[in-house]
């Protein structure tokens, strides 16, 4: 049996191979009608789309074979490929080319064979379109051959609407994700390690505030003027894909220089896109992931998301460019874990729960207040902080059901300890200060159980981003006017703008325990930090100090001027039942009836 040819631009083929035909072993319904059509007209048993790949030809459309593939070196259609009309094979058992060929020897049994050759616009073959019977037949007319030509031309026509369809970026032309997902598997299959240089030219929420502004059409433009800038930095021979609204990317060898690839972009890119005389700055984050055989068939897409999350973690460093890091990627997939664990917490009776840490007055020891602590135990990762999982929250529409879960949480507590003379302290972030739902709730809330409002306190953050500076302070009024108390967390790590806090109805301040650290290191910091003291107490505000550890830090915020103190010399945050025990034994003289 001889081997099956191989053209001279066998190369520059293939490339297109991979550009129109990217789905192996999976048919299409368009051709599949058309090869029996062609076969009911040629009254063949077997009628084939076939592509030629390097390796193998595979079948897009087949009747009356049970294979998918077969090997290239058997191939009647490798042998097409050289012709440029249609190659027959009258009786294949005559033909020193095939008489030893397993498909004539064995199954299928192929005698005859006619194939016209599937050439694309610059006269390339990628296979053919071909139809094979058991027994030798007398060779066609030259209007069956015409016909034959016909049935291919149409082949390749469904074959690029197939790609036109399924493989191209409509608005912007270029290569889209499925194909960058073929490409992969193309070269995974091939055992050629490549890299994905992806390319997150601005953040998705910054092109959303583009669409809202100025419209679609604007967005549509300005992502055009982006990857022509894009398209003139790649090299020739490389292909650029579309990879979601504001990423692109591109595949390259293993011996690439990525770097200078990666420079080139990033100057291109520096210089904001003018569109329709508007200037919008890019914010580029380029990520650099290697792919190989740990990735398998690439079904699975891990290779990238390694890129478009080195992408995003390159947009926060200076060089704006980075490669995959695994500990940065563990902490990515660790928050994903924990926020889609979230939602199971919430609905869970044993995971969430509250633990209360007094704060007391530092002259009587009187134990007037608790704040209300989150605790989260995870089924299989244990103890989980809140400053780990809270800012990932606040990120998502989780926020609020963690929020109304604490709020009923702090009830559960006001209403099991009435017979307590002290207040629970609750932290709210900034979207349930902006929400009048919010305070709707918690107010009948209080009122349907029977609460006592002024056990209640709400406590925020000072450098909490409030947009909605007016609401905010309306929902705080109607906390205060039902007796609620204000209290202003972190005190002096943010703004300490007394503007904005006297628009505030704060009846409470707790200075940051890294505030009061610094004032006892440092004379010129001890004097601001009275400063802020004295005129928070002159401006009406109770001063509390977090964090006091020691009987020497006790001491000197008392010199201060601070009248409370929290931290874990008086104790440290505790279960509800743990946190009664206490406060009867320490915390007051007396209960109230």
């Amino acid at each position: 049996m001889n081997l099956s040819p191989v053209p001279h631009n066998e190369r520059k083929r293939l490339a297109q191979v991979a550009q129109l035909c990217v789905f192996q072993h999976q048919e299409h319904a368009e051709l599949r009608a058309l090869v029996e059509l062609a076969g009911a007209c040629f009254n063949a048993p077997m009628c084939l789309v076939s592509i030629v790949s390097e390796r193998h030809q595979w079948f897009m459309a087949k009747t009356g074979l049970a294979a998918h593939s077969t090997s290239r070196d058997v191939s009647f259609c490798a042998h097409t490929l050289l012709e440029a009309r249609p190659l027959e094979v009258t009786d294949a058992s005559l033909d020193p080319r095939f008489c030893d060929n397993p498909l004539v020897t064995g199954e299928p049994g192929i005698r005859y064979y006619c194939g016209a050759p599937l050439i694309i616009e610059d006269g390339l073959a990628i296979g053919s379109f071909c139809i094979i019977d058991t027994v030798a037949r007398p060779a066609m007319v030259a209007e069956q051959l015409t016909m034959l030509d016909r049935f291919a031309q149409l082949a390749m026509h469904i074959i690029t609407g197939i790609r036109q369809r399924n493989f191209l970026d409509h608005p912007t032309g270029l290569l889209n994700r499925i194909k960058l997902e073929c490409d992969v598997k193309d070269h995974l299959a091939r055992q050629e390690g490549v890299s994905l240089v992806a390319f997150d030219v601005i953040q998705a929420a910054s092109l959303n505030d583009v669409v809202k502004a100025l419209g679609y059409n604007f967005a549509h433009d300005l992502t055009l003027q982006v990857k022509d800038r894009l398209a003139q930095q790649i090299d020739a021979d490389l292909e650029l894909y579309r990879i979601s609204p504001t990423r692109f990317g591109t595949l390259v060898p293993a011996e690439f220089d990525v770097q200078a690839l990666c420079a080139r972009m990033l100057s291109a890119l520096q210089a904001p896109v003018t569109c329709h005389g508007i200037p919008v700055p890019l914010d580029v984050g380029i990520g650099i992931s290697r792919i190989d055989q740990r990735d398998g068939d690439g079904t699975d897409l891990e290779w990238l998301r390694r890129a478009v999350g080195a992408a995003d973690a390159a947009r926060r460093q200076s060089r704006r460019c980075a490669g995959y890091q695994p500990e940065a990627d563990a902490a990515q997939r660790r928050a994903f874990i924990l926020l889609s664990s979230l939602s199971q917490a919430l609905r869970s009776d044993d995971q969430l729960s509250l633990h209360l840490q007094p704060r007391v007055d530092i002259a009587s020891s009187v134990c007037a207040s608790a704040e209300a602590l989150l605790r989260w135990r995870h089924p299989t990762l244990g103890d989980i902080s809140p400053a780990e999982f809270i800012p990932l929250a606040e990120k998502t529409a989780l926020m609020p059901l963690i929020s109304d879960w604490v709020m009923h949480a702090v009830f559960d507590v006001l209403a099991r300890t009435r017979g307590l003379d002290f207040s629970v302290s609750m932290n709210v972030t900034a979207s349930d200060l902006e929400s009048p739902v919010f305070m709707d709730r918690l107010l009948a809330g209080l009122a349907e159980r029977n609460l006592c409002s002024s056990r209640m306190q709400l406590e925020f953050t000072e450098s909490m981003l409030v947009e909605r500076l007016d609401v905010v302070q309306q929902q705080l009024q109607r906390a205060r006017d039902a007796a609620i108390e204000i209290a202003i967390d972190d005190f002096g790590t943010g703004y300490s703008n007394w503007i904005y806090l006297s628009r505030i109805p704060a009846t409470v301040v707790k200075l940051d325990r890294m505030l009061v650290q610094k004032s006892r290191d440092s004379a010129r910091e001890r004097t601001l930090v009275q400063t802020v003291i004295d005129l928070a107490i002159k401006l009406g505000y109770q001063v509390t100090a977090e964090g006091v550890e020691t009987p020497e830090q006790l001491d000197h915020v008392q010199a201060l001027g601070c009248a409370e103190a929290q931290g874990f010399l008086i104790a440290r945050p505790m279960s509800l039942a743990a946190f009664e025990a206490w406060f009867i034994q320490y915390g007051t003289t007396h209960a109230v009836a």
